[in-house]
């Protein structure tokens, strides 16, 4: 178990100057804080490039914060609910069709009540629940 390390003073203005770089007020309090809770992890070395890291991109930061959200990211946040399929919860009989992933892996998801699977096997009994 490591123990927690006060962070360097010099590591500590350094993550201060970053998080003072960007616009709003409540992103500047939420990464300082998060900035400053990785520094206690780390030794002094580490504190000092992870500071240097954090410093070299600032202004990245401060750029991805300040850009609205595409259409297809927002829709990927978003929450929905999830409607009671009777079918699928009493008597387990989903309804399995196949999906890929983004590096061509292929899964198994219900198309109604979207449960996961897993990994689509193509043989006998795949369509087993």
């Amino acid at each position: 178990m490591t123990t927690a390390r006060a962070p360097h003073p010099v590591a500590r203005l350094g993550v201060g100057l970053a998080a003072r770089a960007l616009r709003r007020p409540g992103d500047r309090a939420r990464y300082r804080a998060e900035f400053l809770a990785e520094l206690h992890d780390l030794p002094p070395a580490g504190q000092l490039r992870f500071t240097a890291g954090v410093l070299s991109q600032t202004f990245a930061l401060r750029a991805a914060l300040g850009s609205s959200p595409t259409r297809a990211e927002e829709d990927a946040m978003t929450l929905t609910r999830t409607t009671f399929y009777w079918r699928c919860r009493v008597f387990r009989t989903h309804a399995w069709v196949s999906r890929s992933t983004e590096d061509g892996g292929r899964y198994l998801v219900c198309r109604r009540c979207g449960r996961d699977k897993g990994e689509a096997s193509w043989g006998p009994g795949w369509l087993s629940g």
